[in-house]
């Protein structure tokens, strides 16, 4: 009987790739003390943590610069590891170019809202066993809830891919944006919007309040002024003797 071999097992990616935002509700708790891990890390917030294998300065530098963050800049010329920026620069030893225009033609142009973004799509190129994300929540009323929804898909192409993700329960990233139109017949959302109205009308209640005193003031701020006039030219009675 002719012998087959049999093909090689494919091996089992062992890579496992931590990306770090820098809210406070969840950076600490990256892997830090895993060699395991490799910590990729953004931001001049996180200048600080234990330790990072690979940065991302997406920014402009000189925009940085007259933002007042050359000190960081500086900061982050002196250390040992890869930084990934928009172009390798001389001043900074160990910039790497970040693979734009290859990371568009693969994933289209609509994803690119944020530097998490970006290190998720290039994380997800490595083929890691898993990705962790640390410090990223997203959740304030502000530019990051715009973006929230890119890194949202990101997230879902690693799945996709089979790849393990690791986010702890302190981060917000994982939580869907309500559903359009039919969260408006959710028990939840009636109430949240129930409770809005009311809050909002106890704002406007109060603001009327504060209109109405804030008349009253300037009307005994404008007697005090005619008392003091008053008193500075004709409180000149000799009435005391």
């Amino acid at each position: 009987m002719e012998h087959v071999e049999e093909p090689p097992k494919e091996e089992k990616p062992t890579r496992k790739i931590a990306l770090l935002g820098s809210a406070v509700s969840s950076v600490g708790l990256a892997p830090f003390s895993d060699s395991s891990w490799e910590i990729w890390a953004c931001s001049p917030a996180n200048q600080k943590i234990p330790r990072a294998s690979v940065w991302f300065e997406l920014h402009n530098v000189e925009v940085k610069i007259r933002e007042g963050l050359s000190e960081y800049l500086d900061w982050l010329k002196k250390q040992p590891f890869k930084v990934f920026m928009q172009a390798s620069l001389p001043d900074f030893p160990n910039s790497i170019t970040y693979p734009l225009k290859e990371m568009i033609e693969k994933w289209g142009p609509f994803w690119w809202t944020s530097q998490l973004s970006f290190m998720l799509a290039l994380a997800i190129e490595q083929k890691p066993e898993a990705i962790g994300i640390y410090g990223v929540d997203m959740a304030a009323n502000s530019e990051y809830n715009q973006q929230r929804l890119a890194c949202q898909f990101f997230i879902r192409e690693a799945l996709n891919q089979g790849i393990k993700l690791v986010v702890p329960p302190e981060s917000d990233i994982l939580e869907p944006a309500p559903l359009y139109g039919y969260c408006e017949s959710s028990r939840q959302w009636r109430k949240y919007y129930a409770r809005m109205a009311e809050l909002q009308h106890r704002v406007a209640k109060l603001r009327e309040e504060c209109a109405a005193k804030e008349s009253e003031m300037k009307h005994l701020i404008g007697a005090i002024d005619d008392l003091e006039y008053q008193t500075a030219h004709w409180a000149n009675r000799r009435d005391f003797y």
